[in-house]
């Protein structure tokens, strides 16, 4: 399935300068940020013996193994053929490393994106496809592991079905090496997750049905019952409720609560009782976005939430190697990767706003390593810091919002009438926060400061200001025009060089600005960008739950047919005037390739001056290098062209 094995007489622990472009004294060239990142995903085996890593080698993927002690071997190498892009990478024991990835795969003429799993065994250098479907079935999802079964090193749980288009899946107990599976747990009416607690016992199945609304499911299980109960028949829950997982007491759930605040924090639910219990933790600031589980997946010992930077609390206070690396690295992000089953050798990346970072190993007691850098050829000098500030929106409300500076500027008192790039985030239901972002980067080392503010919609910041933006897709664009009128008001944007950028619906943002605020921006520059909703709302409905999606997650958004219409940029091309750069991948599966076709042939009736950029086999993220490498290349270009070099450009 698009896997096969090399040999590489490659010994160094290191993975630097694996692929290197020619080192330069000025600004780094488009080709350094149309690199991928060498390294994609991590994994610690067990033991702390072994490390495994899908890595980039001139915009292939691998999959590399490597021992962390003792006499080196020669590392190996399972390349990832054409088309097939990875997920993820995990140690199931100390010799067994699964490998997720998907590929696309066509269904009744629809592309799908399916997944798999690769299992791949270190002493045998034998791999294999772990689990797959009949040859008359087709079956989308192929990589879903439920829970790892720490105490069973030889199983996972995963979830699937041998029903073509089955929208509910059993739960299996699959064999890491063989892929026998045996079924644990027939499925539940419209329900498609699952979650287990510390035993590998299913304990909560949650879904939804595909109708008009895409009703919500919850069914949950306590520990002495063979039953399964719907959500509403315990007080305090539905079927909207978060369950993030249980404790060490079977009966207690750990579930996301508000608990009349704004904000989600974590809390106990008693199972016997039928009652909400103590509180876990709530920031009053920031939703809670997950929880920190001791080393043997029992405990609840820590809770994260995304503020300016992604943060982790521990209940205990301590923070073990991750600690020690955040007070041996002042000022950078620590970010887990792994961690061994004793907790004395970790993962992890060592990153900053301005520093793309490393992936480093650390055992207890000894110094940390790096395995290489995530890029190559971007070095901190030539990158910018991220500043977080927020300003206020027409009606009063408060925008968080970020601030990236050319590396020229060493201070905000310098930021005067620079050129300047107005950002928004994709999703648009995601958010921005303070770390290293390569796209905003590449604008930075080209001498423009970027903007990206968490418009209303953005996650994290509480209930109130989600749903203002989910309700009222106006408001968010609002909200970013009214950041970059802040910007001019500030005199930190010179208003004859600033533009508007984004990808997928920042893309859509970007043109929206374009056709109704050609005052104000001089350039746009869309890639992926949705441009009709009309036909972007049909076409999400050829997908499962793609119907009740559109309704709720776009159509929502709008008072009516006619002002989803005014708020398409397809059905409003000819009033943009300013230069544009339109670029889309031919093979986008979020957003579909006919929305840049669309807009191409509306904007026949624009006097602006486009330059196009379609890319052949080319996905949503430009996950193809070269691809990548071509699109810098070309926005560099189109930068230079409309506004000339900026004096803040090395």
């Amino acid at each position: 399935m698009g896997l096969h094995v090399l040999r590489l007489s490659i010994v160094s622990f290191f993975l630097s300068g694996l692929l290197c472009l020619q080192a330069i004294a000025s600004s780094p060239p488009p080709e350094a940020f149309g690199q991928l990142p060498n390294f994609y995903d991590a994994s610690l085996s067990p033991d702390g013996q072994k490390i495994a890593v899908i890595v980039n080698l001139r915009g292939d993927y691998y999959i590399r193994v490597l021992k962390t002690k003792g006499k080196f071997d020669k590392p190996i190498l399972v390349k990832l053929n054409k088309g097939v892009k990875p997920l993820w990478i995990k140690w199931a024991n100390n010799e067994q490393v699964l490998t997720a990835f998907w590929q696309s795969e066509t269904l009744q003429r629809t592309k799908l994106k399916t997944g798999y799993i690769y299992t791949y065994n270190y002493e045998s250098k034998k791999g294999k496809i772990l689990v797959r479907p009949d040859r008359d079935l087709f079956r989308q999802f192929n990589h879903i592991v439920v829970d790892w079964l720490e105490d069973d090193p030889d199983h996972i749980l995963m979830a699937y079905s041998d029903v073509s288009q089955l929208k509910s899946p059993d739960l299996y107990k699959v064999h890491v090496v063989t892929g026998h599976d045996e079924r644990v747990q027939r499925s539940l009416r419209d329900t498609q997750y699952w979650l287990t607690d510390h035993r590998g016992t299913p304990r909560v199945a949650y879904g939804q049905r595909d109708d008009a609304v895409g009703t919500k499911v919850m069914r949950i299980r306590r520990s002495d019952s063979s039953q399964w109960e719907e959500a509403s028949d315990f007080p305090g829950l539905n079927a909207d409720s978060q369950v993030f997982g249980f404790t060490s007491n079977l009966d207690e759930m750990v579930i996301g609560n508000y608990a009349g605040k704004e904000t989600l924090g974590l809390y106990v639910y008693d199972l016997k009782t039928r009652s909400i219990g103590r509180k876990i933790y709530h920031n009053d600031t920031y939703d809670v976005s997950g929880i920190v589980l001791s080393a043997n997946g029992e405990d609840i010992v820590g809770a994260r939430f995304v503020g300016d930077t992604n943060e982790t609390v521990l209940l205990d206070g301590k923070r073990g190697l991750i600690g020690e690396m955040e007070q041996k690295f002042p000022g950078y992000q620590i970010d887990y990767v792994d961690m061994s089953q004793n907790g004395d050798s970790l993962l992890f990346r060592l990153s900053s706003p301005y520093d793309p970072g490393s992936l480093m190993f650390v055992e207890r007691g000894h110094s940390p390593e790096s395995l290489g850098a995530y890029y190559d050829d971007l070095d901190s000098n030539d990158l910018g810091d991220v500043i977080a500030l927020k300003y206020t929106a027409r009606d009063g409300q408060k925008i968080p919002a970020y601030v990236t500076i050319p590396p020229m500027i060493r201070s905000t008192a310098d930021l005067k009438k620079i050129p300047f790039i107005v950002l928004p985030h994709g999703g648009p239901y995601a958010r921005d926060n303070k770390r290293f972002d390569y796209f905003a980067q590449f604008f930075v080392s080209r001498g423009y400061g970027v903007l990206q503010m968490n418009f209303r919609g953005s996650e994290g910041y509480g209930k109130s200001f989600k749903s203002a933006g989910r309700k009222n897709w106006v408001v968010m664009q609002e909200d970013v025009e009214d950041g970059a009128r802040f910007l001019i008001d500030k005199g930190y944007a010179d208003p004859n060089r600033l533009c508007i950028a984004g990808w997928s619906f920042g893309g859509y943002a970007a043109l929206l600005g374009a056709a109704k605020q050609g005052d104000l921006y001089k350039c746009a520059i869309s890639m992926a960008g949705l441009t009709d909703i009309p036909s972007f709302v049909s076409n999400r409905k050829r997908y499962q739950f793609g119907r009740s999606a559109s309704k709720k997650f776009v159509l929502n958004g709008f008072e009516s047919k006619d002002d989803i219409k005014e708020n398409s940029p397809y059905r409003i091309a000819e009033d943009i005037t300013i230069p544009l750069f339109l670029a889309h991948g031919e093979d986008d599966q979020a957003v579909y390739f006919t929305q840049y076709k669309k807009m191409k042939s509306a904007l026949k009736k624009s006097p602006a001056n486009v330059t196009y950029m379609p890319f052949k086999d080319g996905d949503h993220y430009l996950s193809d290098q070269a691809n990548r490498v071509k699109f810098f290349r070309g926005l560099d270009r189109f930068l230079m062209e409309v506004n000339g070099k900026s004096e803040f450009a090395r």
